[in-house]
Parts: structure tokens; sequence; C-alpha cells
């Protein structure tokens, strides 16, 4: 019997990711508040919230492989989440300007059924070209709901300058570190 398999997010990027690994599974959004955690370091931060989510759904729907992640953008230690809003935006990409910072993102699986929880986190560094006021006025309007105000995937010529590490990482589930985790639940993913 093919295990029943669920990403707990919103994120198109995820679910698009997910997608290209050749896996079956549902969307099941987690309910779970991300607002930053200041008492955690920003590792733990993401780790907590992709958990929290994971466990929201798994107990919510009760069955089946629940795959959840969180990403964060981390700057002189300051957590960059999701911003509020436009304006917040802009000022988390102005921030980022020209800077090298680290994009985080956590993954918690749980098997709903039996209680087993694994969590792991990627960390990505990135070197940012400056950005002029016009072009980043342009990001945040595309980009205000990802964290740290924007997408790699849409925005990297115009944005990064120097990437070390894993590029999925960046877009939201680095599927490198999901593989192995799944496997350990007897889940097999294609390598994208």
């Amino acid at each position: 019997m093919e295990k029943e398999i669920i990403l707990a997010s919103r994120s198109p990027r995820r679910k698009e990711l997910l997608k290209n690994t050749g896996l079956r599974f549902k969307v099941i959004p987690s309910s779970i508040d991300e607002i930053a955690a200041s008492c955690l370091a920003p590792e733990h931060h993401a780790i907590h919230l992709a958990l929290s989510k994971a466990e929201e759904v798994a107990k919510r729907h009760g069955r089946g492989i629940i795959i959840a992640a969180d990403t964060i953008v981390v700057f002189h230690n300051k957590i960059f989440g999701k911003p509020r809003d436009i304006a917040h935006a802009e000022k988390m990409l102005a921030s980022l300007s020209g800077t090298t910072h680290y994009v985080y993102t956590a993954i918690a699986v749980i098997d709903a059924k039996t209680g087993k929880r694994i969590v792991d986190i990627d960390k990505t560094k990135i070197t940012t070209r400056k950005i002029p006021v016009s072009q980043i006025k342009v990001l945040a309007l595309r980009n205000h709901d990802k964290a740290g105000g924007y997408a790699v995937q849409e925005n990297a010529d115009i944005l990064v300058k120097k990437m070390q590490g894993d590029y999925y990482n960046v877009v939201g589930l680095p599927l490198s570190k999901l593989k192995k985790v799944l496997a350990l639940f007897s889940v097999e993913i294609k390598d994208t």
C-alpha cells in the first residue's frame, strides 16, 4: 500500500519542487502563525516553525507522512521572514542589498500514525549585488510574500552575485536533505 504523503505548506514553490521529484502528495496547509520567536537563534527558529507546522497538520489529519518546511533569511543574526507588506519588503531588500547573508530552510517530516519525526536544516550563503532603489521597489512588489522579500528563482541575475550551498534551499525546500530524510520513512524520490 502506497503511503499517503502530505505537504503542509501554502507555498507554490515548495509544491512545484516536490512535484518535480515524482512524488504523489496532497497539500494540507498548516494554520501555524509564522511570527518570529525572538528568543530563539535563527536556526532554532526555523526548526521550531517547521516542526510546529508538521505537528499541527499531523494532529489535525491523523495519518500520512507530513512534510513541512520553514525558510528564513538571516543577516547579522537578524531574521528576515515574510514581510508584513510591500513597504516592509522594500526595507528588507534595502538592508540585504550589497551584503552577504544566509538562507536557512528547516524541514520536518512526521509519520502521523507512529509519531516518528525527523528534522533537518540547510544553510546557503548568498552575496547580493548592490540593488538600485528603483529595482528594490519592483522586487518588493513581486516578492512581498517571500522570506527576505525576494525569490531567487525569479531574480537571481539581478540579485545574486554569489551563492554557496543548495539552490533549492533558497527556493524553500532543500531537496537533497529531504530525499535523505524521506528515505528514513521508506519514501523514495527521484533526483531533480
